[in-house]
């Protein structure tokens, strides 16, 4: 996507389920608007030479079906585990696509070097006609500079609006502040919050001018204010920042994959610590 190097890749993972065309299909469109090729990676653990015929003869037929306007559709069956497959494979794509299979879906959103959308299994719990809108969760500062350029440029190319939500809760007590009880002045907590969100959208919204921006504060858990907002959007993106296992298990990552009704884009983001 860059002037000076070649257009990186969308990926797809793709298995033959339902879940995994529904992937392959947003892909195609991811693709369509960046101007890049798809690639749809088939994984098997111990691939027989005639099931890996087959999927051959599949993946030939599925590309067929998704190219169209330009588009340039590649693919390939490799052997091995599908989650270090693509981990590996998103070293040199601009995107990764996976359709929401068992832990699948989280493992590959958690670790991977770039983007992740991850498409719900689940479409019959609801049905949005007309979704629209991005919706982008924005944490603070920190994660700013890695979420906001990439849903700015989603809602750019889908021409659509971008909603970003700040969801905060209240730090434990402290022995002070019970003391303090209802004096403690929550319309200025508020504020404070209102202006975490009103800086951090700041120069994204001067490099995409053309791209009509809503905020929302929100005093709840960030999983439960993202899922209600991306209700019937296009697609919510979040950032996901890897702090080990356990931390992992518990994120709002996995509590948003887990009962998301719509796509989610799950970015990495540069490590705390990181200059």
């Amino acid at each position: 996507m860059t002037a000076d190097g070649p257009v990186l890749p969308v990926v797809a993972a793709y298995d033959g389920s339902h879940a995994s065309v529904r992937a392959a299909q947003l892909a195609a469109g991811a693709a369509r608007r960046r101007g890049a090729r798809l690639h749809l990676l088939h994984t098997w653990l111990d691939v027989p030479d005639r099931l890996r015929a087959r999927a051959d003869t599949d993946l030939v037929t599925v590309s067929r079906s998704l190219a169209g306007a330009g588009t340039e559709v590649s693919s390939s069956v490799r052997e091995g585990d599908p989650v270090e497959a693509l981990r590996a494979a998103s070293a040199a794509a601009q995107l990764v696509v996976v359709g929401h299979q068992d832990g699948t879906a989280h493992a590959v959103a958690a670790s991977a070097r770039c983007p992740v959308v991850v498409v719900p299994h689940d479409l019959m719990s609801i049905v949005v006609r007309g979704r629209r809108s991005v919706v982008v969760g924005v944490e603070g500062s920190t994660d700013a500079d890695d979420v906001l350029p990439f849903a700015f440029a989603e809602a750019a190319s889908r021409r659509t609006d971008l909603l970003a939500v700040h969801a905060w809760r209240e730090r434990p007590h402290t022995a002070q502040q019970d003391a303090e009880g209802p004096f403690v002045d929550w319309g200025a907590v508020r504020d404070r919050e209102e202006r975490v969100l009103r800086v951090a959208l700041g120069r994204w919204r001067q490099r995409w001018p053309d791209v009509v921006v809503r905020e929302a504060v929100v005093r709840e858990r960030t999983a439960s204010v993202l899922l209600a907002a991306a209700l019937t959007a296009e697609l919510l993106v979040i950032g996901h920042r890897r702090r080990g296992p356990l931390a992992t298990r518990r994120s709002t990552t996995r509590a948003v994959l887990h009962r998301a009704t719509g796509p989610v884009a799950v970015v990495p983001l540069a490590p705390a610590d990181a200059s």
